[in-house]
This record gives C-alpha cells, structure tokens and sequence, in this order.
C-alpha cells in the first residue's frame, strides 16, 4: 500500500474542479497584472554618486579664523557671538589643556570634559599649544572636523 492513495486523490480532484480552476486563475491573473505593472512602469535612472577633491585654492581651512568663528562641539563652525563664552564673556578657543597637564585637546574630547574649568587653559590654535610646551592628545587627529589640516 502506497502513502498517497491515487484514487482517492483523482477522485478529491474530479469533485472540486470548479474551485481548483477557479483559484488557479486567479492566480495567473494576479501574475500577469504583476508583470504588466512592472513592464509598463518608467525606467528609473540612476545617476552614480561621484566624490571629488576641492579644489586647493577654494579649499576652505575651518580653523584658519579663529577669531572670528569658534567651533561647536560636533566640530561645525559657529558664529563667535553663539560660542560657548568662557570668564568675562570672552569667546574660548577650540583647543584646551589643563594647568598641570602635557597634553592639548579639542574643546569637544571627552579628556577636555574632564578638565576642570579653573584649571583649563585656552588656545585658538595648535601652534598656540606646542609653543606653550603642550603636545597633541592621541584624539586630534581621530575626532578632528572635516577638512581639519594639521600644524
């Protein structure tokens, strides 16, 4: 005796024929309406990303003003007159030390955070910090901002 009883299941056939063909097309018409909407729709073009290098002479250097700009905790340059101010108002530069350390870092590093604020020393650039006898912390390079060139 075999699993599948072939009479039994021709027999279960013959009886529902009608419903077999009936889901049966509409399945087919499900497909063909599938295939037409995806024939029919327009073709999307897709233009390739392309990066390019800026130019060296209109290559703006973010940090070469400090002065005027200061640079905000996510590493974007912001206007002096919403900077975080230090003691008296004064606009704080982007690099920091601490009194009794060797190293400077960027305002935003967590090792700056720790620092505290009576014993924080500020520099607008890093020339500023090594002629004060103060060498880069191992962040600058890895949280500097985009288009951050080193002194």
């Amino acid at each position: 005796m075999s699993i599948i009883d072939f009479a039994k299941t021709g027999e279960w056939f013959k009886k529902n024929q009608a419903d077999i063909a009936i889901v049966a097309g509409f399945i087919l018409v499900a497909l063909i309406a599938f295939g037409a909407g995806r024939l029919s729709a327009p073709l999307v073009v897709k233009n390739p990303v392309v990066i390019e290098e800026p130019e060296s002479s209109g290559a703006v250097n973010l940090l070469s003003n400090v002065s005027q700009s200061a640079i905000n905790s996510a590493g974007h340059p912001v206007n002096s007159s919403t900077a975080n101010t230090g003691q008296g108002g004064l606009v704080n530069g982007i690099f920091v030390a601490s009194k009794g350390g060797t190293k400077y870092h960027w305002s935003w590093c967590s090792y700056a955070e720790k620092i505290k604020e009576t014993n924080k020393i500020w520099f607008n650039s890093e020339k500023e910090a090594q002629a004060a006898g103060y060498s880069p912390c191992g962040c600058i390079q890895s949280k500097a901002p985009a288009g951050y060139v080193a002194q």
